[in-house]
């Protein structure tokens, strides 16, 4: 009798399994995309402010570290600089574009501006080498008129990008006298050494100071141990200031908002940029400067004040109601911030390079993130009385 072949029955997952199956992959895969979503957001919105407050504070640093050789003057040790009221020696003008009617587009936190005057040193020190100069009793001595040689200098100065920096115009300080010299003409230079002529400061006889071209006084020491020599680009007037620039060739028409460092050689008319300006970094929205004379206990300056003389009433009222009635007419003391120690206060708001709606008040719409900093410091030379 022939057996029966049992039929083994292989049965398949049904359509309906199948879609249950994919709805619940699809369920957990959008909560994997929305935790994903949400992690990647938060990383960049943290990234994102981590730039701007290491932004802001770089800048903080550079502005501490320069107006820390505000007032620093080193061509004269104990006369102070001929300034005018045009341009005196340390001011802050209260955000004058908004006070003029016309504010900068985009600044939230104001747009002070800041100027300060500085003899200015390069960042390095030279070694007099070599010398064919005569002093001013060796050539009455000698009974001969001074020569083009009595005024000649070279310095070795370590690195020749350094000795690239010296130019006609600048001053330059003996250290073992601290006698000074004014390069009258454009410097030689060959490799590290930089030979320079003295001669007359064509300010000195309206200044009444700096180098009157005469022969140097002492003998000073050369060779490879030699006198240090300090060249300094003399009275330099700096400004801190908001501006809008074009800085993407992509995109004619935007402008990024930028705090910017201005130099230029100090003139009694008003301020003048003549070096190339330095931009100390981008997506500024406010810059503030305050002033105290009473400790911090108050402060003149920002949004309420509409010109320095404003300022300059605020402080005195201070140094009046401190007790120091000595120090009650600012005006007629140009040089009144190296007599007077001055508390200043620098606020910088920096934002977000993009707007996120995470950055709102109600997360629907798209927002900065400001992040405001401040540095509080007396500058080095602020209270410095001259010699």
């Amino acid at each position: 009798m022939a057996e029966r072949n049992p039929r083994t029955s292989t049965r398949g997952f049904s359509l309906v399994e199948l879609m249950i199956a994919v709805l619940f992959t699809m369920i957990l895969m959008a909560g994997m995309a929305a935790v994903f979503r949400s992690t990647l957001t938060t990383f960049t919105a943290t990234g994102e402010k981590l730039s701007a407050a290491r932004r802001n504070r770089m800048s903080l640093d550079l502005l501490y570290d320069d107006l820390n050789n505000a007032g620093m003057y080193l061509t004269d040790l104990s006369t102070p600089p001929a300034l005018s009221t045009a341009n005196e020696a340390f001011y802050v003008l209260p955000d004058p574009k908004a006070n003029a009617g016309t504010p900068i587009p985009g600044v939230t936190g104001g747009a002070d501006e800041l100027y300060f005057y500085m003899d200015e040193p390069l960042p390095f020190e030279g070694t007099l080498k070599s010398s064919t100069a005569k002093t001013a009793a060796e050539l009455v001595a000698s009974g001969s008129a001074a020569g083009s040689a009595d005024f000649t200098y070279t310095v070795n100065c370590g690195d020749a990008t350094y000795a690239k920096q010296v130019t006609k115009g600048m001053v330059f300080i003996f250290k073992d006298s601290w006698e000074t010299g004014y390069i009258s003409s454009d410097p030689t230079t060959s490799t590290t050494d930089v030979t320079i002529v003295t001669g007359s400061d064509p300010t000195s006889a309206v200044t009444g100071r700096g180098s009157a071209g005469l022969p140097a006084k002492f003998q000073h020491i050369k060779g490879s141990s030699g006198t240090g020599i300090v060249f300094i680009r003399p009275a330099q007037m700096v400004r801190y200031s908001l501006q809008a620039l074009k800085l993407d060739p992509q995109n004619s028409a935007g402008t990024t908002l930028c705090l910017v460092r201005d130099q230029g050689t100090y003139s009694t008319a008003g301020f003048t940029a003549d070096q190339p300006q330095q931009i100390v970094t981008e997506n500024v929205v406010g810059f503030r400067v305050y002033v105290s004379t009473d400790s911090g206990r108050n402060w003149v300056g920002g949004a309420g004040y509409t010109d320095w003389a404003g300022i300059k009433a605020g402080i005195n009222s201070q140094l009046v109601n401190s007790g120091r009635d000595g120090y009650t007419s600012l005006g007629s003391d140009l040089n009144w911030f190296r007599s007077t120690p001055v508390l200043v206060r620098v606020d910088v708001t920096t934002r977000t390079a993009t707007q996120r709606a995470e950055y709102s008040a109600t997360g629907k719409t798209l927002a900065y993130q400001e992040n405001l900093q401040s540095v509080v410091m007396v500058p080095r030379h602020s209270g410095l009385t001259m010699n």
